[in-house]
């Protein structure tokens, strides 16, 4: 599962996991020293407190979302490797099988860090050592395995947390997922409802007032429907040139349709925005024509040139940018 999909695991490496895991050991330390006379050699307690402290230093210097095998594995052996240690050496039992809980609390973080398995086959091992001390010491096997059964609901809660953290850790991912794509569909139709607004500023602040002219005297003369023809050319070039309509583009086509020259404008880029040397040779050819047709058309992208522009009248040219 991804770090995002994580109920706030990065806790469980945070400083005050560390803490928690050192005082765990700390508690340990005091638990061993407290039951040291019920042993008849302290060396293998200090063995398995030194095996115990350098399994919790890779536990906390392990920083990663799930455990590393080589940490996990080290965790698994922690439990059957400090039973064979100090087992056979307890005199009275009760606190001098310390080791027990030790390993159980180990595998329970082992199991959030997402290693569910290995824990429980840590305790079957475990298992296998005590029932071997239960049978060589004369308490029993059933002895040895009950001293160990009573660690296994550590890691019972510890499986269901994990699985109920993984679990919710989905439906988080899901949600966010959710949550992103609503955003994107929002902000798109917030988009496209900013473009709308724009482009029909724009056609009101050119059409309106032709507009009112009309209500005002309907029979407009002949010099006066120029003005018409121009505003019905630029809401076309506003169609079919996005890009190009730009104002710079927008007085110099107006200029030349007011001088008689056909101005055809044509956007197949779909960019939107196009390169300042672009709109500058466009304007130029619009304003140098006199008479004819002026074509300019931005090219789709993928080709080696981005534009065209074709000028047909007294004077003929073409310009491939």
């Amino acid at each position: 599962m991804s770090t995002a999909g994580r109920l706030d695991f990065h806790q469980l490496t945070s400083g005050y996991a560390r803490v928690a895991i050192w005082g765990y050991f700390a508690a340990q330390v005091v638990l061993a020293a407290w039951a040291i006379g019920d042993v008849r050699s302290p060396w293998p307690t200090v063995v398995a407190l030194a095996l115990f402290g350098a399994v919790c230093l890779g536990l906390t210097l392990d920083r990663g979302e799930r455990l590393s095998t080589g940490t996990a594995l080290a965790a698994m052996l922690l439990g059957p490797v400090m039973a064979a240690l100090v087992a056979w050496q307890v005199i009275d039992t009760g606190f001098a099988l310390w080791f027990t809980g030790a390993s159980s609390v180990v595998g329970f973080y082992v199991m959030l860090r997402g290693r569910i398995l290995l824990p429980w086959l840590g305790l079957l091992m475990t298992a296998a050592v005590m029932v071997a001390w239960g049978v060589t010491t004369g308490r029993g096997p059933l002895g040895g395995l009950m001293e160990v059964a009573t660690q296994s609901p550590v890691l019972i809660v510890g499986t269901l947390f994990a699985i109920g953290l993984s679990r919710t850790g989905d439906e988080l991912v899901l949600l966010n997922q959710q949550t992103a794509e609503f955003a994107a569909r929002e902000a798109a139709a917030l988009a496209t409802l900013a473009e709308r607004d724009a482009r029909l500023a724009a056609i009101d602040g050119m059409a309106t007032p032709l507009l009112a002219t009309l209500v005002e005297n309907p029979f407009v003369a002949e010099p006066g429907r120029s003005a018409f023809m121009v505003a019905e050319a630029e809401l076309r070039d506003s169609i079919r040139a996005r890009s190009l309509a730009v104002p710079e583009v927008a007085r110099a086509a107006a200029d030349a349709r007011r001088r008689g020259v056909t101005v055809v404008l044509l956007d197949d880029s779909g960019r939107d925005e196009v390169d300042g040397p672009v709109v500058d040779a466009v304007v130029a050819a619009l304003d140098s024509a006199v008479d004819g047709t002026v074509t300019a058309r931005l090219l789709p992208t993928g080709r080696d040139r981005v534009a065209t522009i074709l000028v047909d009248g007294t004077v003929y040219s073409k310009v491939e940018l």
